[in-house]
């Protein structure tokens, strides 16, 4: 959808139409769905968070101000309900994890052990980042979004964006060097 397609949608959405709302969800559900699924790391967590983002986007439309792109309005409504049940759950997961899981394959026992404790490592370094670190390093390396559209999802400079990348980057880095040397 291109942003002019987009505002038009979004303003009819504002005016509730309830036909225009449907199609927005029709087109952001999907790629929506996945990035949440990638914070939260539950399949059940991510349909709720996905539902509950929905329905905020329809009460809060009217609080839309333009100041961003709609893309980015709603994945930060995502971002936020998303932490908010993390803060519940009191952990960082990662569905990375689940990824690997589907690609190993085969009846190797060494490789499955070593794909296991590769697994183990990646989920556990994850661990240690911060929300803020955990959200941009899920936003750029597979969402592909870049600084600029992240910073504003988040509320922060785009600089701060790029520095909570690295620092989280370097976190994990450090942590799987430290167990593997």
């Amino acid at each position: 959808m291109t942003k002019n397609a987009d505002i038009v949608l979004f303003e009819k959405v504002q005016n509730r139409d309830s036909l225009a709302f449907d199609e927005l969800m029709r087109h952001y559900s999907p790629e929506l769905n996945s990035f949440i699924l990638r914070i939260v790391s539950n399949v059940e967590d991510a349909q709720d968070i996905l539902q509950d983002t929905f329905v905020r986007v329809w009460e809060k439309s009217h609080q839309f101000k333009g100041n961003s792109s709609v893309k980015t309005w709603i994945f930060r409504i995502a971002i936020n309900l998303s932490y908010n049940q993390l803060k519940r759950r009191k952990r960082w997961g990662f569905s990375l994890i689940d990824e690997l899981k589907i690609l190993i394959s085969g009846s190797d026992p060494e490789k499955e052990t070593e794909q296991k404790f590769h697994s183990t490592l990646l989920e556990k370094s994850l661990d240690m980042l911060t929300p803020r670190q955990h959200a941009v390093v899920m936003a750029r390396l597979y969402e592909d979004l870049p600084f600029a559209q992240i910073s504003t999802a988040l509320g922060c400079s785009e600089n701060a964006a790029k520095v909570h990348f690295h620092e989280g980057k370097k976190r994990i880095e450090k942590y799987i060097k430290e167990r593997v040397t």
